[in-house]
């Protein structure tokens, strides 16, 4: 995993990515040999920081999972199903068929999170 600080750092050539994104042709297995570009922030500033993002594939997740993060923001469009960014990549990983061992291990609401979403 690489971390990029918005606005400070730019970006490398994202060719081989798929950018997580709401509203999107669904991720697959067939995403697997691609990268996974999660943007984290505020709904208001992903959308800023989506705007300088160098263009790429977009891919979103299935509708229906729920998040397990007490979600306090007033922007985001459904609270209930804006899922946290470690819980949207724990589900990229699952779908695409990669290891997913450890990645929700320091995250205080992994139990709630699998038990909501029968994972």
């Amino acid at each position: 995993m690489r971390f990029f600080s918005y606005p400070k750092e730019s970006l490398p050539s994202m060719d081989s990515y798929v950018l997580l994104k709401v509203g999107a042709k669904p991720l697959s297995k067939e995403d697997r040999d691609r990268g996974i570009f999660l943007i984290d922030g505020t709904w208001r500033y992903a959308a800023a920081m989506e705007k300088k993002s160098p263009k790429m594939v977009a891919r979103s997740l299935p509708t229906g999972f729920k998040t397990a993060y007490p979600r306090r923001q007033t922007l985001c469009p459904d609270p209930e199903f804006g899922l946290a960014s470690i819980e949207a990549l724990y589900l990229a990983y699952l779908i695409t068929g990669r290891d997913t061992d450890g990645l929700l291990d320091d995250y205080y609401w992994k139990q709630d999170f699998l038990r909501i979403n029968d994972l």
